[in-house]
């Protein structure tokens, strides 16, 4: 999503921006972005609650990641930091919010083989984030350095959602 297709169309600059993060940046089609929007709110959080509790999953990645993406772009966008103007997010946290929606979501979307090794607390912190970090920035540094590391977990989906260690982890 490009910075350049977000144009000024209220008061604070900022609405429209909003619009383009939640719809996932316009009217082309995307099929990874149409996935997300069939999502069901509750169904993620009943998801990720599950893979927040045990650390396993039985989702495919793809499927799982855009759920995580879902999650990610509505948690971002109940901080108050989302609601201001784009000099005030500039002022606050060195970037606009789509910038920070965007970057979070393309370090998740880097993951291609599987999920990060941190999938557990990942989860913990997007289904609870505003008791964890009231603060924006406290959020994205957690994100960013802790829950979005650049390796997997070297653990592989199977049926019924058994993790098994793959072959070449093993000592």
């Amino acid at each position: 999503m490009e910075a350049s297709s977000v144009t000024e169309n209220s008061s604070t600059g900022n609405d429209h921006e909003q619009e383009l993060v939640l719809n996932h940046g316009g009217t082309e089609s995307n099929p990874e972005t149409d996935r997300e929007e069939e999502l069901d709110g509750e169904e993620v959080r009943r998801v990720l609650q599950v893979s927040a509790a045990t650390g396993k999953f039985w989702h495919n990645w793809d499927k799982l990641k855009s759920m995580l993406s879902f999650q990610l772009k509505l948690v971002l966008s109940e901080y108050p930091e989302a609601k201001m103007t784009i000099e005030q997010q500039n002022a606050s946290l060195g970037e606009t919010n789509l910038e920070l929606v965007t970057r979070l979501n393309e370090e998740l979307h880097s993951f291609i083989e599987g999920p990060p090794f941190t999938l557990q607390r990942l989860c913990e912190i997007l289904l609870d984030a505003r008791s964890i970090y009231p603060k924006l920035s406290k959020l994205a540094l957690a994100l960013e350095k802790g829950s979005v590391p650049n390796r997997t977990s070297g653990y592989t989906l199977v049926s019924l959602g058994e993790n098994v260690p793959l072959t070449s982890q093993i000592g």
